[in-house]
């Protein structure tokens, strides 16, 4: 690990599950940390966990985690680095076009980069926020002007988590397909159940559909944020998804194309599986990062290793 922090002196502007969840973690490592949040039960909630809060954000923070939803965290940007000039801007939302154009249009983008924690529950607000949940997994860092090689290190040091830095589109696209889409189908299959009304379906549903709707219908302005705001990225995905729901509609008729289609999908089953990264050591965190397409980063026995 580094031998000292990146950050010391960081403001967390939006303490629910995921801002919450950071906000405990940097204090049990010593960080001096400050939530901020607009709710005073909130604010009460934090204070009551050991958290400093505040109504806005301090002046002297070299960090500021933006974790609201996304279309606050777009709406207070320029107040918020207003607030803390010399603080590294880093938000946590699950979409980064809209943050990062946001960024450009007030002349932050050198102060910004976007981190994603891939991790999280069905649940929202600081009640169960865990200083455990965002650690050992991985975690999406934008390319861009900003200090990006800082925000990998803050990550990998803070979370022991493996950082795959890629671009903002390119993170956007991937999310669609394996976070965002997942939620667009719980939600739907949860509809269709509730339509249906069957008084047996509340006594046999099991695993298979607790699984298949854990995400739906808990938050549903956050949920409502997550999936517009990817409008561009998700919408082919669920095009997609429409289209082959139709195939397996058409098959259901056809014994044998049913059995070739799930024959398939079981050979693909692995597909977001990939293969152990061919770890090397990473001297130069700036030249590793340099280049199109994805870069992992994580601490290694003897020091950061990279891979791509």
């Amino acid at each position: 690990m580094s031998t000292a922090p990146v950050f010391t002196r960081v403001a967390v502007v939006g303490a629910g599950l995921i801002g919450g969840s950071i906000a405990r973690r940097l204090v049990g490592l010593g960080a001096y940390v400050v939530v901020v949040d607009p709710d005073p039960g909130t604010r009460e909630a934090a204070a009551a966990a050991g958290l400093a809060v505040a109504e806005t954000v301090p002046a002297d923070r070299d960090l500021v985690v933006l974790a609201a939803p996304l279309d606050v965290i777009v709406a207070t940007l320029p107040g918020v680095a207003a607030a803390a000039p010399d603080a590294v801007l880093v938000d946590v939302g699950s979409v980064k076009g809209t943050v990062r154009d946001a960024c450009r249009d007030h002349g932050l983008e050198s102060r910004w980069v976007g981190a994603h924690p891939m991790a999280g529950t069905e649940l929202s607000g600081f009640d169960h926020a865990d200083p455990g949940l965002l650690v050992d997994v991985s975690w999406a860092v934008t390319r861009g002007p900003g200090p990006v090689a800082d925000v990998v290190r803050w990550v990998v040091d803070t979370f022991a988590a493996t950082a795959v830095v890629l671009d903002a589109d390119a993170h956007d696209r991937a999310v669609a397909l394996v976070s965002h889409a997942p939620h667009v189908l719980a939600n739907a299959l949860l509809e269709v159940v509730e339509r249906a009304a069957d008084p047996a379906a509340a006594h046999l549903a099991a695993g298979s559909f607790r699984d298949g709707t854990r995400v739906a219908g808990r938050d549903p302005l956050r949920t409502r944020n997550m999936l517009a705001d990817n409008a561009a990225a998700l919408g082919p995905v669920v095009d997609d998804l429409v289209a082959t729901l139709q195939d397996y509609r058409r098959d259901l008729d056809d014994r044998a194309a049913l059995a070739d289609r799930l024959a398939g999908v079981t050979a693909g089953a692995d597909a977001v599986r990939r293969p152990e990264p061919r770890w090397q050591p990473c001297p130069d965190l700036d030249a590793a990062l340099a280049g199109d397409g994805p870069v992992l980063v994580r601490e290694g026995v003897s020091g950061l290793e990279s891979a791509r």
